[in-house]
């Protein structure tokens, strides 16, 4: 039989059960939507976890509380805390880290910042001048505080792309007010955008003194430092400074064995290979989760084919009788099980590639699903692989059916 006879001959058999055919072709359709709609939103997070950690600068050392998460660097906010400001003092002494350039003490908590009629609740954070410097933010406008705020805990703060324009949407936020715990704060700057860390938002935050911070915003009960950022004079002795920075607090903490610190030490190059981590984790599990999608399509797809090799045994039969090959019915029932494969693997492609783009315009929290052609080339292999090991065994049944017992069945 010519293959366009046996696409022809497949497309009828199909046809004569349209309804059950569709039903398998959806399954088929959402099974392909999920690979690529999930592999493209575990891509854009891998991918954008990855760029903004990297964006932290190369000689970057970040100290943790030994129980604080680290995936980010500004994480643990509230948190329990083993630092102090002691040990940001021993930290700047060039004597103890003579590769660092700075060391900034943050600290923080995550409350409502008021703006007239206007309340937004994000991340309030305590620093000094370097923090800036220290993690790549630049100014969009106004100006930042200097030493003279931070001893005098002036009241002053500088507010992220995405505070500023939940609480000033129709005014230019420079020179106004805001309310933090009951107590005015001026804004004397504004943040330029910088976008998303894996699902953090780096936008969405209040900088502050962090003397400041202490005298009005933070509760006692909160630890007044929770993180130190170490800024090295160059990535190449980033792992000096990480050795310094951890031999220095062990001193100052008094501890001999480095198993028991009651902190952490990792550079951005840690970060980095934590974030890939988290990323491939994820898409992992979302990989997973599509590929019983697709089985689920291609038991469909089998049952389907096994209900027909049964009602078109007559069919078969008379084929075979009239000079049909084994090998002519075995194709037949493999290209009728491709022809759901296909449809459903080029329908799904498609309801893929505009669900990950409608989810990146409606989900605007997290970042804008990346579809990579990657992503379609599996989906669309897997489907292939699916549609022929679910028509494979009913074909097998179908080309081993004998003419006379075919003919009796009818």
């Amino acid at each position: 039989m010519k293959f366009r006879d046996a696409i022809l001959v497949a497309y009828r058999g199909l046809t004569r059960h349209w309804v059950r055919a569709t039903l398998n072709v959806i399954g088929i359709v959402a099974g392909v939507a999920s690979v690529i709609m999930l592999v493209s939103v575990a891509h854009a997070v891998s991918g954008t976890a990855k760029a903004a950690v990297e964006g932290l600068g190369a000689n970057l050392v970040v100290v943790y509380p030994s129980g604080a998460a680290s995936s980010g660097v500004q994480l643990g906010l509230g948190t329990a805390s083993s630092l102090t400001s002691n040990d940001v003092t021993a930290l700047t002494n060039t004597a103890n880290v003579p590769d660092a350039v700075q060391a900034v003490p943050t600290a923080g908590l995550s409350t409502n910042v008021i703006a007239g009629a206007h309340s937004w609740q994000t991340d309030v954070i305590g620093t000094t001048p370097g923090f800036g410097i220290a993690r790549g933010y630049t100014l969009s406008q106004g100006s930042s505080f200097g030493p003279a705020a931070v001893n005098a805990a002036q009241p002053v703060v500088i507010i992220g792309q995405t505070v500023a324009k939940e609480i000033f949407p129709d005014v230019n936020p420079i020179n106004q007010n805001v309310l933090i715990n009951q107590q005015d704060f001026k804004v004397i700057g504004e943040y330029a955008p910088r976008g998303y860390s894996g699902v953090y938002n780096q936008d969405d935050l209040v900088v502050m003194p962090i003397s400041a911070l202490w005298d009005f915003a933070l509760p006692s009960t909160l630890p007044r430092i929770q993180q130190i950022l170490v800024q090295a004079s160059s990535p190449n002795v980033t792992a000096n400074v990480a050795n310094e920075v951890t031999n220095t607090l062990l001193r100052a903490h008094g501890i001999t064995d480095p198993a028991l610190a009651d902190f952490r030490v990792q550079t951005q190059q840690d970060l980095v290979a934590s974030a890939e981590r988290l990323a491939t984790v994820m898409q992992w599990m979302l990989g997973v989760v599509a590929v019983i999608a697709l089985l689920a399509g291609g038991i469909g797809i089998m049952s389907l084919m096994l209900a027909t090799v049964g009602e078109r045994a007559y069919e078969i039969g008379v084929r075979r009788a009239v000079g049909a090959s084994r090998e002519d019915i075995l194709g037949q029932f493999l290209i009728e099980a491709l022809l759901l494969a296909v449809l459903g693997g080029v329908a799904g492609i498609a309801v893929g590639f505009g669900g990950a783009t409608l989810m990146g315009d409606v989900v605007t929290d997290l970042p804008a699903p990346v579809v990579t052609g990657v992503a379609i080339l599996i989906a669309a292999l897997v489907a292939l692989v699916i549609g022929v090991g679910a028509g494979l065994y009913p074909a097998v049944r179908a080309s081993l059916l004998q003419p006379v017992e075919a003919v009796r069945r009818q």
